[in-house]
């Protein structure tokens, strides 16, 4: 499944095209700085890789799946 990302993952750019490889587990803590602000709900998280092979770990409030 392929997604956009809404923010920079590390060496992975806002607004690059990933896939998603696999669950990485959950988040429950987000910042002002995530993607939408602080919330108290958990959420999935993602293994991610981009085209070059970076990998990262993302939220999935900060992915936009597409189609």
């Amino acid at each position: 499944m392929k997604a956009k990302l809404l923010h920079d993952a590390g060496k992975i750019a806002e607004g690059e095209v990933v896939e998603i490889t696999s669950s990485a587990g959950t988040n429950d803590t987000r910042t002002d700085e995530d993607v939408g602000g602080k919330s108290v709900t958990i959420a999935p998280v993602y293994a991610v890789t981009d085209t070059e092979g970076h990998a990262e770990e993302v939220d999935t409030r900060d992915l936009e799946v597409l189609p």
